[in-house]
């Protein structure tokens, strides 16, 4: 459903005057109902292409079910728009458990599109269509490894060459893992010079069959019963994400071997990793293994646009998410006092403070979009309605649109179908 109209109309109308006045300020408030906050992201998104600030836009909400519904929102309202979901781990930073591989691969998918997109915005060339970022308090507060715009996806193409052993070994150092047969993201097996890989964004898994060294087909198969699917069009290529954030570099390999013999609750682990293996819940220790832990925004291109919907109870959200962090690391270190090994000071890998997160983001613009008015009369109030629970109202929807229409307010009704 294309509801781009929506958005112009909404750009060109008196109450959004005062935002498109202050559509240039670093910092921007905003009085609105939650209900309206997509279209409200979508317009500042077209008010800021329209005084040439950038068409990539950082969209942060509180909840994965909120940034699903808003993804779906924006496809509608921008219907030529790219929208990103960059999404949160499963698990928290210090678990010993590692995020699932279409996790990570979504991911780095975000990451990878983010640096090509500030390549170009530092050469001065900016997308022809606008760029939506979405990610939930959660995915945007947890550091990532700093390096990973050095490992881009791994490009196979019909009809190139490629050393099946080499190839092999590279799909290990991306993390994935070898079987006898694929049946879930993150897998690959080898029989002869066919190879099965089920890539961490795909829908399907696809067989890769080999003339020498030359790739000479790629086709989608389903992993339920290894047959292979029809398709309309021969596939050409197929496009590999890692299936971890910690890539065993080096240096990572080098570090777990210096601590193998200090911590030797984890010397298991850390042997693995050591010898280039990547192992379950490995990104606990990213902290200690990595070069350097950076913010998910710096991975925006410089005139990337930020808008925070419903701010409020993003900030809840990262209290309950911090507090919980800290309870699972002050368990490991009382469990050192009774006997136990101390643990790593892994630390530096969780949540960061909401206020830490904002002083990342100075050098962007900053829009909030609230349904609560502030102290000062700065904010700027869209004189935008919620729609009332009928259920609950003395009046039925019918009388109430002409109630509002009676009071010259603009409204508009969209449904699916």
């Amino acid at each position: 459903m294309n509801l781009h109209g929506l958005v112009a109309r909404l750009a060109d109308s008196y109450p959004f005057a005062k935002l498109a006045g202050k559509i240039r300020e670093k910092r921007v408030d905003v009085l609105a109902p939650a209900s309206a906050s997509p279209a409200i992201a979508a317009t500042i998104a077209d008010l800021r292409s329209g005084a040439g600030l950038g068409k990539v836009n950082l969209i942060v909400v509180s909840s994965g079910r909120e940034a699903e519904d808003l993804v779906a929102a924006l496809q509608s309202l921008e219907p030529t728009a790219e929208v990103l979901e960059f999404a949160s781990w499963e698990t928290l930073p210090h678990e010993r458990l590692s995020p699932s591989p279409e996790t990570v691969g979504r991911r780095l998918r975000v990451i990878h599109r983010l640096h090509e997109l500030s390549v170009l915005a530092e050469a001065k060339v900016s997308p022809d269509h606008p760029v939506f970022v979405v990610a939930t308090i959660r995915a945007v507060l947890q550091p990532v490894p700093g390096n990973l715009r050095d490992f881009p996806p791994l490009l196979l193409e019909q009809g190139k060459d490629y050393f099946l052993p080499e190839l092999t070994l590279k799909l290990v150092e991306l993390a994935y893992k070898r079987v006898d047969m694929v049946t879930k993201r993150g897998e690959f097996a080898v029989r002869g010079g066919i190879l099965d890989i089920f890539a961490t964004t795909a829908e399907h898994a696809v067989r890769l069959e080999f003339f020498g060294d030359e790739l000479e087909e790629i086709r989608e198969f389903s992993v339920a019963d290894q047959r292979s699917i029809a398709s309309e069009e021969p596939i050409k290529s197929t496009v590999l994400y890692a299936a971890r954030e910690v890539i065993i570099t080096p240096l990572v390999a080098s570090r777990a071997r210096e601590m193998q013999h200090e911590f030797m609750n984890i010397s298991t682990m850390l042997a693995k990793i050591a010898e280039g293996i990547p192992v379950d819940g490995m990104e606990a220790l990213a902290p200690v293994l990595v070069e350097q832990l950076v913010p998910f925004t710096s991975f925006l291109p410089t005139d990337a646009g930020v808008v925070l919907l419903q701010p409020e109870r993003s900030a809840a959200r990262a209290h309950d998410l911090i507090a919980t962090n800290q309870e699972f690391l002050h368990a490991a270190w009382e469990a050192a006092t009774n006997g136990a090994e101390a643990p790593i000071d892994i630390a530096a890998g969780g949540f960061m403070q909401v206020g830490e997160f904002m002083s990342h983001l100075v050098g962007n613009q900053v829009f909030t979009v609230s349904p609560f008015a502030s102290q000062d009369d700065t904010m700027v109030d869209l004189k935008l309605h919620e729609i009332p629970h009928f259920k609950v109202l003395d009046a039925n929807p019918v009388e109430w649109i002409t109630d509002q229409l009676g009071q010259n307010q603009v409204v508009v009704l969209a449904t699916e179908g």
